[in-house]
């Protein structure tokens, strides 16, 4: 994981919210929550992006998906919405091919083995029906989008129980910049709070 991307692991996503705000950037998928409320995940976007097929014919999904696969990346999946193109053991190949999470518009199967592993998935929703023979990989690493959000190779993708930010590539130091500086006055806040501030004793700071 390189430094820039290493930085992001500190901040949670209604943060990193916060300081693309102070960018004027969007970047909130909204929609997409995880299988397990403790699952997390932080790394650069690997895209795939998959298109629906007509016939049973035979199909290059799964197989293109898992070639796709890049340790300490998030896969992000563009995917028919009422479709599986994630599993159980698909979260065991990722597991051991080093990826650090899945993020998909589509949805995903196995839920209750999901929950019960450490690997995090984040989804529309859950169904039995899988994906394959139905659907095909079209393209990876173009751009694609998830519930309008642009999201390309390289960016920045931050997932926990709260949503999912895609933070653009070339703006990734300076976000990372700007939500350190917000985490080091979040800290403080709450130290004040501790310590017993009001909400008078507060009034100049942001929530």
């Amino acid at each position: 994981m390189d430094d820039v991307t290493s930085r992001y692991r500190k901040f949670d996503t209604s943060l990193v919210s916060d300081a693309l705000d102070q960018h004027g950037v969007e970047g909130v998928v909204t929609d997409i929550t995880p299988v397990s409320p403790t699952h997390t995940a932080v790394g650069r976007a690997t895209t795939v992006r998959f298109e629906r097929v007509e016939t049973d014919d035979a199909t290059n999904f799964p197989n293109a998906m898992f070639d796709a696969m890049e340790s300490d990346r998030v896969l992000v999946l563009g995917s028919p919405d009422d479709l599986s193109c994630w599993g159980g053991m698909a979260s065991r190949l990722g597991h051991g091919a080093g990826v650090v999470g899945v993020v998909t518009n589509g949805r995903v199967r196995d839920a209750d083995d999901i929950r019960a592993g450490d690997f995090p998935v984040f989804s529309s929703g859950t169904t039995p029906l899988t994906g394959q023979r139905r659907m095909r990989v079209a393209a990876t690493n173009d751009p694609i989008t998830l519930d309008g959000q642009a999201v390309e190779r390289d960016d920045i993708v931050v997932a926990d129980a709260t949503g999912i930010v895609v933070v653009p590539s070339d703006h990734a130091k300076a976000v990372a910049e700007t939500a350190e500086s917000l985490l080091s006055e979040e800290l403080l806040i709450g130290e004040k709070i501790s310590n017993g501030a009001t909400h008078d004793d507060l009034r100049d700071h942001e929530f």
